[in-house]
């Protein structure tokens, strides 16, 4: 006869695949369909730009929409993951069986998860919220470690080293960026057009790195890491 969980761990496991479930559908649903990535906070399409700015090329979206759906399908993997991990757990529990690894190999999980995202942190500081996800993950893991939870300690650390390796593809990406440059205020808006009156697209906080597209008067055209586009006044970027 299999012998159930005990009562807390069953309450933590199922709590656990719940709250993955409801992050996967809530944040980005593995199965949106790739034609409607672009459209997920993408910039508006040439038509929408004000008539005082000459029309944007075609191009300029393709290379945004292409960015943008390369970063959501770094996330729907991420997410992926995280959940057939959760689902891995769950099932050696309910089955009796024992996790193969020992309190060394969780501390070890957690040390090498913590030096890699100490060294991506430095390279993505726009990306401070998701850095902060990361180090909350690798304190839960602590937290586990002390309970002597061997599972779940690594499970908390697998997590921050998939957020940390998106992150450091992130950067990666930002790097060979030729014409690179840099918000240089605390929240900017990106704005649909080159006028202070056009549609707020997103806000970028400092240091946001941009791809600088063309050049109109004293506003830029620029494109996120994200595969967002839109205009920025000259006077809040600078160059990197």
């Amino acid at each position: 006869m299999k012998k159930p969980m005990p009562g807390h761990v069953a309450t933590f496991a199922v709590a656990l695949l719940l709250a993955l479930g409801a992050m996967g559908c809530a944040q980005l649903d593995p199965w949106i369909p790739h034609s409607w990535i672009p459209r997920m906070g993408a910039a508006p399409p040439p038509e929408t730009v004000e008539s005082t700015a000459e029309p944007i090329e075609a191009a300029v979206y393709e290379r945004a929409q292409a960015e943008r759906n390369e970063y959501f399908e770094r996330e729907v993997e991420r997410l992926r993951a995280d959940l057939a991990q959760a689902e891995a757990s769950i099932v050696a529990l309910e089955s009796g069986l024992r996790a193969p690894h020992s309190r060394a190999d969780a501390v070890s999980a957690v040390a090498e998860a913590r030096i890699a995202l100490d060294r991506v942190a430095k390279r993505v500081p726009w990306r401070s919220q998701r850095v902060a996800e990361a180090y909350e993950k690798l304190a839960e893991a602590d937290r586990q470690l002390g309970s002597n939870h061997i599972g779940a300690a690594i499970f908390f650390a697998s997590r921050a080293e998939r957020i940390t390796e998106a992150l450091r593809l992130e950067a990666r990406q930002v790097a060979v960026w030729e014409e690179r440059r840099v918000i240089r205020a605390a929240r900017v808006n990106l704005r649909s057009g080159p006028s202070r009156d056009s549609d707020i697209v997103e806000v970028l906080d400092r240091d946001t790195p941009v791809y600088l597209e063309r050049t109109l008067s004293k506003w830029l055209l620029v494109r996120t890491p994200d595969g967002r586009v839109g205009w920025v006044h000259a006077s809040l970027i600078a160059r990197r």
